[in-house]
């Protein structure tokens, strides 16, 4: 099961079959409602460096792989082909690579690392980074956010926040996906992979 279908004789991917179907998700994702600035999740930087083969060169999957994990990948394989020509905007946080230093695997760590810092140093102004970072710490255990029992994502949502992001992108579904609802008073849409990718697919020919 994938998410789009692949044509072998056109070597590309078929996103719409019929008029209708491509009409009702205009209507469902409006242009203007895309999200342009987005924050990854650190389980998304993650599966970006692990998978990075999949992702940015489209190598296949192996065929016992988990659905979640694939429907995950492939969605950030078409959010990533877009994005390379639209100007949407990255975001990670001092946080994120705290996160990500704790990484047991010497060579992942690294790798996850340095894609991470690639995403944090696109915030040019460094009072960017310090208004994120006191205003993820402030976040903490707020009726905005308290409903996750975790606090890194507390703070990594209010990271986001910080750096004006329209929405952040998680694959953890069994608790920040789950919850998103009780916390409607943020200015953050959470989304996953496939929602990120649902959102950008009916305007993917203006970048095709």
């Amino acid at each position: 099961m994938t998410l789009e279908n692949w044509d072998y004789r056109k070597q590309k991917y078929i996103l719409y079959r019929r008029s209708d179907q491509h009409h009702d998700d205009c209507a469902r994702f409006p242009f203007d409602q895309i999200p342009c600035r987005v924050f990854l999740d650190t389980n998304v930087i993650n599966l970006l460096v692990k998978h990075s083969a999949h992702v940015f060169e489209h190598e296949p999957l192996v065929a016992d792989t988990e659905e979640t994990l694939a429907e995950d990948i492939e969605a950030l394989t078409h959010v990533f082909r877009v994005g390379a020509r639209a100007n949407w905007d990255l975001c990670g946080s001092q946080k994120t690579i705290d996160e990500l230093s704790r990484t047991k695997s010497a060579s992942l760590r690294n790798d996850m690392l340095d894609y991470a810092l690639g995403l944090v140093n696109q915030v040019v102004d460094d009072k960017d980074h310090k208004f994120a970072a006191d205003f993820g710490r402030r976040l903490v255990g707020t009726h905005f956010v308290s409903v996750l029992p975790d606090t890194a994502d507390q703070e990594l949502i209010g990271n986001a926040i910080g750096l004006g992001c329209d929405a952040f992108c998680t694959c953890d579904r069994a608790t920040i996906v789950r919850k998103r609802h009780q916390m409607r008073g943020i200015p953050l849409r959470i989304v996953t992979p496939a929602e990120w990718w649902a959102h950008i697919k009916p305007w993917a020919g203006l970048w095709a």
